[in-house]
């Protein structure tokens, strides 16, 4: 309240009492009249200032754009509320529905938000808390201009609200259930928002009311009726109004119309993605990656068309209620789902990219190392994403997380073949036992690896089938890698018939030393040949040495012609190669020769006299004169002969 200020009554403004007369005599009487009045003059130039600024201070009122909504009491929050419907009712009634634009939804918008804001939509998930929130927003103003509310000053304001209070303060509007409940914003100032059990029943409280007469002015009557049929700024209101009664008349919330809008659009999408749906089953093996970025087209698509979907329905056909809510969540969860497919497919694109440098091979250890770790980066991001998406449409991550936690132990009793098919994969390419394109021995199998994949290990036989193990059953078994031998081991036993003489016995040996020493393909150190041992039917003569190659067909022919070769120095000893066979001799025993056995008998008999029969071993006298007394090499060798010159 301006309190207006009077000039006070001094002593120089007493003149002015007097009567005129006495002035117009007396030149000291003029001198002091003069003076009193410009005193006064400029004492009233400043008073009417002071007033006029006063006027004018207290008949403005300042504007401050930045200022924050008033919700610190039930009768602020309630007050609040309602101007800011009747704003938004005012706006769409005076300006918009006559003359729609894009500026003026975004006004509308604008407005309606701080209604929005005056709800606690906590419980309400966020990809559905915009929608939900706006339209019970409506039904709420609504329901209030319909019931009685008790007079301004018996609502609760901030005077009557409880000092430096921890606990909660709810304030139901008289004879209803609409609560209004205070919270602590993030500047720890407390504020009064609708609950979120009122809101949640907003729709119901409208149905119950919404025959019943406005209790109080409203500039726009019928709100939620405007909303439910009419559209967006590129769908005038007057078009709506010329409808049919039977297109405007709501059904299920909505609109005949925009239910019809709904199904073309709807259409026109299955019919975009349908043709790309095509698309994206095009394959060609001469170019994996156009293959791969084929596959990109369908989850890129419905990445683009949901968001478009999302805007019509929203803003052009407006879509009200759960409808609207529905929508919205759907909406959200294809993107998301889309997002993480679009990652997932992305992966392969980038592994192929990246292969088709020609410093790595298609099919070599690094492209398969490459499309690996691409698919677990893309598996991880398109699993983030889809916990974000889960915790906008309400179902929170560290709910879920916590539940794979209980669950765990079934569920890591479940993938123990996944997760040890995954370990022995990862084992396979750090330890690279084999790589794509080698020739191994697998159990009792052989074959060629085809692929290493995250979970198995394609190996085609020598029978040309494909065989695939898991990589965890790979990882256990002995495979012998024959790709990646420096040298191929040659090794046989011959074995020549018992009727070998010793001296055709020397000669096979020391032939077939010179075969290995002369062929080309066979390495030097280490190659051997040597009299092995007595058989059950043959003299076994094993032969040792390794051929310079590590081709198996050209090995199968070096082997080939050294086996003939073999042959050749057999035959020419005049002796031959034993096979199992038993040979009947019908010929007259001569017996043992009784001069040797004699001789041996009594040569034994001396031992026996003389105390030094060898049994059960020598005596230390005979260890030292007869240790290192046989002649080796053998007399006659080549070997024995240089010992001697050296």
């Amino acid at each position: 309240m301006t309190k207006r200020i009077s000039p006070s009554k001094d002593s120089h403004l007493e003149p002015l009492k007097r009567p005129a007369g006495l002035f117009i005599h007396s030149a000291p009487g003029m001198r002091a009249f003069s003076t009193a009045r410009d005193r006064l003059r400029r004492l009233a130039i400043l008073w009417v200032l002071f007033f006029g600024v006063t006027v004018t201070a207290a008949g403005q009122e300042s504007v401050q754009p930045l200022k924050p909504l008033d919700r610190s009491s039930p009768r602020a929050a309630l007050k609040t509320f309602l101007d800011s419907g009747d704003k938004l009712g005012a706006f769409l009634g005076n300006e918009y529905l006559e003359s729609p634009s894009r500026a003026g939804f975004h006004q509308a918008i604008v407005l309606s938000d701080i209604a929005l804001s005056g709800l606690d939509l906590s419980e309400i998930p966020l990809a559905a808390r915009e929608r939900t929130g706006r339209a019970a927003a409506v039904a709420l103003y609504g329901v209030l201009n319909r019931i009685p509310l008790p007079a301004w000053e018996a609502i609760p304001d901030g005077t009557e609200l409880p000092a430096n209070g921890t606990s909660t303060i709810r304030w139901v509007i008289p004879d209803t259930e609409i609560v209004l409940e205070s919270s602590t914003d993030s500047t720890g100032e407390m504020k009064f928002l609708f609950s979120p059990e009122t809101v949640k029943r907003a729709f119901e409280f409208h149905e119950k009311v919404k025959e019943l007469p406005y209790q109080r002015a409203v500039p726009l009557e019928n709100l939620s009726w405007i909303l439910a049929t009419g559209g967006g700024w590129m769908v005038p209101y007057s078009w709506v109004r010329g409808l049919p009664d039977w297109l405007q008349r709501p059904i299920g919330g909505q609109a005949p119309w925009k239910w019809i809008g709904l199904l073309l659009v709807l259409g026109i999408v299955a019919v975009l993605l349908r043709r790309v749906y095509r698309l994206s089953r095009w394959r060609n093996k001469k170019h994996p990656f156009l293959e791969t970025l084929a596959q990109l087209t369908l989850p890129a698509s419905i990445l683009v068309l949901t968001p478009i979907v999302l805007y019509l329905t929203r803003v052009q056909l407006k879509l009200v209620g759960s409808v609207a809510v529905g929508t919205e969540v759907v909406g959200t969860a294809l993107m998301f789902l889309a997002g993480a497919w679009l990652v997932w497919r992305a992966a392969p694109v980038l592994a192929e990219a990246a292969i088709s440098s020609p410093r790595i091979k298609r099919e070599s250890i690094d492209a398969h190392l490459i499309r690996i770790f691409t698919r677990l980066l893309g598996l991880v991001l398109a699993v983030a994403l889809l916990f974000v998406g889960a915790d906008r449409l309400g179902l929170h991550a560290y709910a879920i997380i916590a539940g794979l936690g209980v669950g765990g132990l079934a569920i890591a009793l479940a993938a123990q073949p996944t997760v040890e098919n995954l370990i022995g994969g990862f084992s396979l390419f750090a330890d690279k036992p084999v790589r794509v394109g080698d020739f191994c021995k697998y159990g009792d199998d052989v074959g060629t690896i085809e692929a290493i994949g995250i979970r198995s290990t394609r190996i085609r036989g020598i029978d040309r089938t494909v065989t695939t193990i898991p990589n965890g059953v790979l990882s256990k078994m002995s495979v012998v890698n024959f790709t990646q031998r420096d040298l191929m081991l040659l090794k046989t036993v011959i074995g020549l018939r018992y009727e070998t003489t010793p001296e055709q016995l020397r000669f096979v040996l020391a032939k077939l030393r010179e075969l290995l020493l002369a062929h080309p393909m066979v390495t030097p150190e280490p190659s051997r040949v040597r009299f092995a041992g007595f058989g059950e039917c043959s003299l076994n003569v094993e032969v040792f040495a390794y051929v310079g190659t590590k081709d198996w067909n050209e090995f199968l022919g070096i082997q080939e012609d050294i086996y003939l070769r073999m042959i050749d120095v057999v035959a020419a000893s005049g002796t031959g190669i034993a096979f199992p066979s038993q040979t009947l001799y019908f010929a007259r025993d001569g017996g043992l020769d009784p001069d040797k056995s004699t001789a041996a008998v009594a040569e034994v008999q001396q031992w026996r006299a003389a105390q030094k029969l060898p049994f059960p071993d020598f005596d230390i006298e005979f260890r030292k004169t007869h240790r290192d007394t046989l002649d080796y090499p053998p007399s006659g060798s080549s070997t024995a002969e240089s010992k001697k010159q050296g």
